[in-house]
């Protein structure tokens, strides 16, 4: 809160969150593959992203919602004691794929099926919220409505009273915040084994965050 020398204003800032469940997940893996030459790698890396595509989709997920995001080869060295240059004896590719889960039940299941089918690195689990712009703006309302009170009650004090916003500045941009499932004592993720073997993952709950900084006349 700053009070204005020489005017007749009163900053104020105020903050608002809703807490919600996510609806959607985003799941990033990957495919690590070596070979004698940069043409095995390449075609080892290949089968396996394939073969992982096409399990994710047998599992119902669409086309696009399957996305190519890193891609890279590159030559592996062999080094000789004393000599600071590297001899190549391969090369090693690397292919990440970005997937969109809309049901969540499905996380675990899109997990085992891209691990089953070839994929051998997990790089991220994000969970989502769908409408976050929209609850984004729920925030946002309330935020300014959090800092109209705020500065009322300070100038109150004071003995003033509050009038219009001359300026709102918006201090945040659509963050979510994921918070710790109580029921698994962990944060967004919580991966275990069951009798079968499945991963199993729990999505806790998500707030979307806003905050504004307000200047009111007085």
């Amino acid at each position: 809160v700053r009070l204005e020398d020489g005017e007749d204003t009163i900053t104020v800032t105020g903050s608002a969150g809703i807490e919600v469940k996510p609806d959607m997940a985003r799941v990033t893996v990957g495919v690590v593959s070596t070979g004698s030459t940069s043409e095995a790698a390449r075609e080892a890396n290949a089968q396996a992203m394939t073969d992982t595509q096409a399990a994710l989709m047998e599992l119902g997920v669409a086309e696009e919602d399957m996305k190519t995001s890193d891609i890279s080869l590159r030559p592996t060295y062999s080094y000789t004691s004393g000599y600071s240059e590297g001899t190549i004896n391969g090369y090693r590719m690397s292919t990440s794929l970005v997937v969109t889960v809309r049901d969540l039940e499905q996380v675990g299941e899109v997990l085992d099926a891209a691990i089953g089918a070839g994929s051998n690195s997990l790089d991220s689990l994000d969970f989502l919220v769908s409408n976050q712009d929209e609850l984004y703006n729920e925030a946002l309302a309330d935020a300014v409505e959090l800092a109209r009170q705020k500065a009322e009650l300070l100038a109150q004090a004071a003995g003033k009273g509050v009038g219009e916003a001359l300026t709102i500045e918006e201090t945040s941009r659509a963050v979510a915040t994921v918070r710790e499932n109580p029921d698994t004592g962990g944060g967004n993720l919580m991966a275990a084994a069951t009798d079968t073997a499945r991963t199993v993952v729990q999505e806790g709950s998500t707030t979307i965050e806003a905050e504004v900084e307000v200047v009111f006349t007085m």
